[in-house]
């Protein structure tokens, strides 16, 4: 075929016009912009500000060889680009049409005379006629722009990984908190207290009568049956006001309070608690034995609409930092156990946590978890006391106060002791009592037959007397009878020898005889008689005195076994005083958060610092998102308002009027990466942050 005849994008015929131009794409590919048409894109050239110069006149030339302009070197350096077309298209039917190239490297000839090395720009030349099927899009501004793009939180679409640099640390960018207790003077939600006080006894703190350390009274507690879980002790639940009035009428009754077996402090009983028994505690003092079944659990709007509420500022349209890595959620009640949450995860607007008590023994807690997190297609089931499963991850997701603190108080271990041996000392009183009795009974039967022993010894030495004087006697009077007899007898023998006075003098001698033996007989009865007496009253003087020693003896000693015996007791009752107090409960838990700062937990909004923000957010605005999914790409291939990037990963051409190599290297400008623009000026002269998404557009 001659070549004159022809006109296309290697031969040109003579009669081409050259229009030398400048424009702000170049032959990277990096940027390409869509006019309306190649018309339009004429209009650009024939109207843009830059410099440009039509040359005509113009002969043939071979396909690859170099173009020899009429122009200095000096004049060609202020153009870039080359607009090639044959007015007198000499085909019967060709279509008319113009070529678009890249001048790579002008080279000087001679003073006006330049040669140019150019390349066709297949985008403008052929892209036009270019038809996209559906394409493999791994990263763009069509993630930008899907109006779906934030569906179910994020999840459908902005979880793709970018494989991008969040930096080393996350900042807080907004705070929630929420309170349920603390020990710091002001009234929380609850307004009998700060915080209630669980007292486990397994004695009955609500007995009628306590009693005293002289007559102490000890009742076992009714038990109880909270949270539907049995317990042989009793629960008790005061709050803080009623626990000291408690603490201060029952510290003197130990015997009452040593059944304590555990004080925990917990957190209000108003927020949780939804019935029981109200009991008095002594005279100053209420409680509530709780309800089997009388816990609810709480379900809390911590963040309403908390996603709204973010500022992104220039990164508005960025959804994606809403999502995991760039941002998350702390749920954390500052136990060491901090929950790390993916807000796109957090199937929930409002940021609801749920508020899970359980405070029956053993191991009371409060758990906190977010409510629906995770959950998508598994409804939540409830039951009386509320939200029973989420739906969600439920407790496998938790963070909470799982340590409450504990505390004991303290026995008077004197006061126990006595109350606890009052009926035994009240005893030994008595057997002392009867001791010091029975023994002073003793010594005066002791003494009383001391007394009858000496006159019994007294009367036996009257007898002895009055038995010698009546042997005295008698002898006397026999002595005297025999005297009579002898002088008689001597008489009648005198007579009988007619001798007168021998018969005087025989009674004379017989008279003299019985006075002699009655002296004799006195005597010896008083000799006798004195003897017995002094005798007598040696022993009774002795008997006396063995009586009254033996007596003073007795009853010294039993006064000092009585006063030993007593001072025993009281001795005791000294040494009960230097017992070791005692303790009821148990001291234990983590008190720390309570009394620094709160019970309770903190929503921490956190995102990736300045310049990590900065860095993927200007990446983001720029080229898009990583999408990783196949789509039909519109027909003018922008989605957004100034400016839209495109890398796809496998691309279909359903349609195309060129060869297949320009087809193939349309191909590849949009598999490297391209930048489509709608306006040639915008071109590295707006800031990208200018470009909103276009309506209607979806992935």
């Amino acid at each position: 075929m001659n070549a004159g005849l022809e006109f296309n994008y290697s031969v040109w015929s003579p009669g081409t016009v050259v229009q030398l131009c400048s424009v702000p794409w170049n032959s990277d590919y990096r940027d390409v912009v869509r006019f309306d048409n190649q018309a339009a894109l004429d209009t650009y050239l024939n109207t843009n500000t830059g410099p440009r110069i039509t040359l005509t006149n113009l002969t043939y030339a071979n396909p690859g060889d170099p173009i020899r302009i009429d122009l200095p070197l000096n004049t060609v350096y202020q153009y870039n680009y080359l607009r090639v077309f044959n007015p007198a298209q000499p085909i019967t039917g060709d279509v008319p049409r113009a070529f678009y190239y890249f001048l790579n490297e002008p080279r000087r000839l001679a003073p006006n005379t330049t040669q140019l090395n150019i390349q066709l720009d297949v985008w403008q030349t052929f892209g036009y006629g270019v038809t996209f099927g559906n394409c493999y899009v791994e990263r763009g501004h069509i993630g930008i722009a899907n109006e779906n793009n934030f569906a179910d939180y994020g999840r459908e679409f902005l979880t793709v990984p970018e494989g991008l640099d969040v930096g080393g640390e996350y900042r807080i960018e907004k705070q929630w908190v929420q309170s349920i207790a603390h020990a710091r003077g002001e009234e929380i939600d609850d307004a009998n207290g700060l915080y209630d006080i669980m007292v486990i006894s397994a004695t009955n703190l609500a007995i009628a009568d306590p009693g005293t350390k002289d007559h102490p009274n000890l009742e076992t507690g009714p038990g109880s049956r909270w949270e539907n879980l049995p317990n042989g002790a009793t629960i008790y639940l005061f709050n803080k006001v009623q626990f000291i009035n408690f603490l201060l009428e029952f510290r003197d009754k130990p015997w009452i309070t040593q059944g304590i077996m555990s004080i925990t402090a917990v957190p209000p009983s108003g927020i949780y608690f939804t019935g029981g028994t109200h009991v008095d505690v002594g005279a100053t003092a209420f409680a509530t034995i709780p309800d089997a079944n009388s816990m609810s659990r709480r379900k809390t709007p911590v963040a309403t609409a908390w996603r709204n509420t973010v500022d992104l500022g220039r990164y508005s349209n960025l959804k994606k930092f809403l999502t995991y890595p760039y941002c998350v959620m702390e749920l954390t009640s500052y136990t060491g156990n901090p929950l790390l949450l993916k807000p796109e995860s957090w199937n929930d607007p409002d940021g609801h946590v749920m508020e899970l008590p359980h405070f029956a023994p053993p191991n009371p807690r409060l758990a906190f978890y977010p409510y629906r997190y995770n959950a998508s297609g598994v409804a939540e089931t409830t039951d009386a006391m509320g939200v029973l499963n989420d739906g969600g991850e439920f407790l496998d997701m938790q963070t909470g106060i799982m340590n409450f603190p504990q505390f004991s108080i303290v026995n008077e271990g004197g006061i126990a002791f006595l109350a606890a041996n009052a009926n035994s000392i009240a005893y030994q009183h008595s057997s002392a009592d009867w001791g010091q009795q029975r023994s002073q009974q003793g010594i005066m039967t002791a003494y009383g037959q001391a007394n009858s022993g000496i006159g019994t010894s007294q009367d036996i030495n009257k007898i002895g007397i009055n038995a010698a004087r009546q042997n005295t006697s008698l002898a006397n009077e026999t002595a005297g009878y025999n005297a009579i007899v002898g002088g008689a007898q001597g008489l009648i023998g005198s007579a009988s020898r007619g001798d007168a006075l021998g018969g005087v003098a025989g009674a004379a001698g017989t008279a003299a005889n019985y006075a002699i033996q009655t002296n004799q007989n006195n005597q010896s009865m008083g000799i006798a008689t004195n003897a017995s007496a002094l005798s007598n009253q040696a022993a009774n003087k002795n008997a006396a005195y063995m009586r009254d020693s033996n007596r003073d003896y007795a009853e010294y000693a039993n006064k000092g076994d009585y006063e030993n015996t007593i001072a025993g007791i009281q001795a005791k009752i000294q040494d009960a005083k230097l017992i070791q107090p005692t303790t009821a409960g148990q001291v234990g838990g983590d008190a720390f958060l309570l009394a620094l700062y709160k019970w309770g937990y903190d929503l921490k909004l956190k995102m990736v610092g300045g310049a990590a923000m900065n860095a993927i957010g200007e990446y983001w605005l720029r080229y898009g998102y990583q999408c990783n999914r196949f789509s039909t790409m519109p027909t003018n291939f922008m989605v957004m308002e100034n400016f839209t990037y495109w890398k796809l990963k496998e691309t279909y051409i359903t349609g195309a009027a060129c060869p297949e190599n320009f087809k193939q290297a349309i191909r590849g400008i949009f598999e490297k990466g391209v930048t489509v623009w709608s306006n040639p000026s915008n071109i590295g002269t707006i800031d990208i942050a200018d470009n909103q998404p276009l309506t209607g557009v979806t992935l």
